[in-house]
C-alpha cells in the first residue's frame, strides 16, 4: 500500500474544538483537506490554532461535514520571535491594506478607524497568511481613527518610525532589548511636521529605509523584516 503523504498545507482550527487528543476542522477546513487534498482515513495533516500551537494530526473520522483529527504531536510558538512586534500603519487604500494585513500586520491609523465587517475580512486574510508563511500566532488587529489615538494602545519597549528624513539604522536594529518593538509607517504621503513631533514625543526612534519615498504598504514589509532579521 502506497504511503499516505502529509499535505503541505496547514489548516485553521478553532481553539475551541481543541481537546486533548483530538480536533475538529471547521466545514470549510474540511472541505480543504477532504476535497482538495483527497486526504483518507489515517493521512496525516498539521493544524494550527492561531494562539500559538501547532498540531502534528491523523485524520481519524468525519462528522457531519468536519473532519476529525488525532493529535500526535504538539508544539508551541513554530515561526514566532521571542519579542513582540507590533506594527502601526497609517492607513493606505483598501486593496493595499489587505496586502499589508496579508503579511502580518497589527495596528492601524490615518483614516477614520474601520468598522467591524473590514475588519472581520482583515481577520480573514490575515489567518490565510498566517498559515502560508507557517506562523502559529495570529496578530491582534485594531483600528484607530487617528495617531494620536493609536499611541495610546501601545506597549512600552523600543519605537521605530520610518521617514525619508530619518537616520540609517543600525545593523543590530533591536538586539539590546528584550522588550516589545513598535514599529510606525506613516500613511500615503508620509507624516505631517506635526505627526513627527508626536512620534518623537512618544520616544520613537525616526530612521531611514533609504533616499526614496516608499509606499505605505511597502514601507511596512521593509521596516517588519528589517526588524525580524534583528531578532533572529
Amino acid at each position: 500500500m502506497a504511503e499516505r503523504r502529509r499535505p503541505d498545507t496547514l489548516f485553521w482550527v478553532d481553539p475551541a474544538s481543541v481537546g486533548s487528543d483530538r480536533l475538529k476542522l471547521s466545514p470549510d477546513e474540511s472541505h480543504h483537506l477532504l476535497r482538495v487534498h483527497r486526504a483518507k482515513e489515517g493521512t496525516p495533516f498539521q493544524a494550527i490554532d492561531g494562539e500559538g500551537s501547532f498540531f502534528e494530526c491523523v485524520l481519524e473520522s468525519v462528522e457531519r461535514r468536519a473532519a476529525i483529527g488525532r493529535i500526535v504531536g504538539r508544539r508551541e510558538g513554530v515561526g514566532e520571535l521571542t519579542r513582540t512586534i507590533v506594527v502601526l500603519v497609517g492607513l493606505p487604500d483598501s486593496g493595499d491594506v489587505d496586502e499589508v494585513v496579508a503579511h502580518g500586520v497589527c495596528e492601524r491609523s490615518g483614516r477614520a478607524a474601520l468598522k467591524s465587517p473590514r475588519l472581520g475580512r482583515l481577520g480573514r486574510i490575515a489567518r490565510a497568511g498566517l498559515k502560508q508563511s507557517r506562523r502559529t500566532r495570529l496578530p491582534e488587529m485594531r483600528s484607530s481613527g487617528s495617531l494620536g489615538e493609536a499611541l495610546k494602545h501601545l506597549p512600552s519597549g523600543l519605537r521605530f518610525a520610518a521617514d525619508p528624513a530619518g537616520e540609517e539604522p543600525t545593523p543590530a536594529l533591536v538586539k539590546t532589548s528584550e522588550d516589545p518593538v513598535t514599529l510606525a509607517i506613516g500613511p500615503p504621503g508620509g507624516y505631517t511636521e506635526g505627526e513627527r513631533r508626536l512620534l518623537q514625543e512618544e520616544h520613537f526612534s525616526i530612521i531611514s529605509l533609504g533616499p526614496s519615498r516608499l509606499t505605505t504598504e511597502t514601507a511596512a514589509l521593509a521596516l517588519i523584516s528589517l526588524a525580524r532579521n534583528s531578532l533572529r
